[in-house]
């Protein structure tokens, strides 16, 4: 069994990523771990769900930052969805939101697209800078796990 610091770390990665095969390889752990795990822990499958949905904001955020610097999305005042209020900020001064409702979907999907590219790059430099140093690096190469007692798990 590995350490639960693995399950922290993917679960940070996998949020990051939202990619499960990129959060495997970026750790070095088996695919089909992970997913043991999920179906074996409650918890960690709510933290799983909640850190694709994190990915998926930031993707979000993305996709309407980018129609922003396009001119695609307007903003406009945020409304209180109880009681359709225009909400305010602490100076009195309505609270303003980007929208981009009036703009062709498939324009917004394009923008996606272009979005989960640019990110995929990113990851493609980031793994090849990964790899780069791990060749360079001329320390041990072995693992010694210890244990929270202090005593040796497994001198790998």
């Amino acid at each position: 069994m590995l350490p639960a610091v693995y399950q922290r770390d993917f679960i940070s990665t996998l949020a990051e990523t939202g990619n499960v095969s990129e959060t495997c390889r970026r750790l070095g752990i088996s695919r089909m771990t992970p997913y043991e795990w999920r179906m074996s822990d409650e918890a960690f499958a709510q933290q799983w769900d909640a850190a694709l949905e994190v990915n998926r904001d930031a993707l979000r955020h993305r996709v309407v930052e980018t129609a922003c610097a396009m001119g695609l999305a307007r903003m406009v005042p945020l409304c209180d969805p109880d009681t359709d209020d225009t909400v305010l900020d602490e100076d009195f001064e309505p609270v303003m939101v980007p929208d981009t409702s009036h703009v062709d979907a498939r324009v917004l999907m394009k923008l996606m697209d272009k979005v989960l590219r640019d990110e995929a790059k990113r990851v493609d430099q980031r793994s090849l800078v990964s790899a780069e140093l791990t060749h360079r690096y001329d320390g041990p190469t072995h693992v010694v796990l210890v244990g929270p007692d202090g005593e040796v798990v497994d001198a790998g």
